[in-house]
């Protein structure tokens, strides 16, 4: 009985030491994990889809974003993208970026359209999905920069390699 106590004592110890908790490896940093990502001028959080589930699942089923969050979709090849809104409940703006951080274009989505946004250029990277009518509220528009060295961070934070999706 003692010895249990002595053990139990010895834990709670160790456990309220007072030192600071390390940080989480960058591997254990899921989908929901939001990251500091600048766009133009503006800070937001993002989380990132790497993954091709990640991407399949997207922001289906999102109530609501607040207001400076959304999602990047990272891509290892430049392409024309295509996205619907098949069970995202609310409606989207979508940013089309190429591999140098530059916003090409800028569509909305509707919440539940199954119709197909393609984007017009065949250089896509990657895409940032905010909330409708976040870029035209906080002035991001197309040709300003999305920073690639907060991309870089988020993505290796996520545990992914970085230049896989990004030069």
């Amino acid at each position: 009985m003692s010895r249990s106590l002595f053990l139990l004592l010895a834990l709670t110890l160790v456990a309220c030491d007072g030192r600071k908790s390390e940080t989480v490896p960058s591997a254990e940093l899921g989908v929901e994990s939001r990251l500091p990502v600048r766009m133009g001028v503006v800070l937001t959080h993002l989380r990132i889809a790497a993954t091709d589930l990640e991407k399949a699942r997207g922001l289906m089923g999102t109530q609501k974003l607040p207001e400076a969050e959304g999602m990047a979709f990272m891509y290892d090849n430049d392409t024309q993208m295509r996205f619907w809104m098949k069970d995202t409940p609310l409606d989207l703006d979508i940013a089309f970026v190429d591999k140098t951080g530059v916003i090409l274009e800028i569509k909305t989505m509707l919440a539940g359209d199954t119709d197909t946004t393609v984007s017009s250029s065949d250089r896509v990277r990657f895409t940032v999905e905010m909330s409708a009518g976040w870029f035209a509220h906080f002035g991001v528009k197309v040709g300003d920069k999305v920073e690639l060295e907060d991309m870089r961070h988020a993505l290796t934070a996520r545990g992914f390699e970085a230049r896989r999706y990004l030069p």
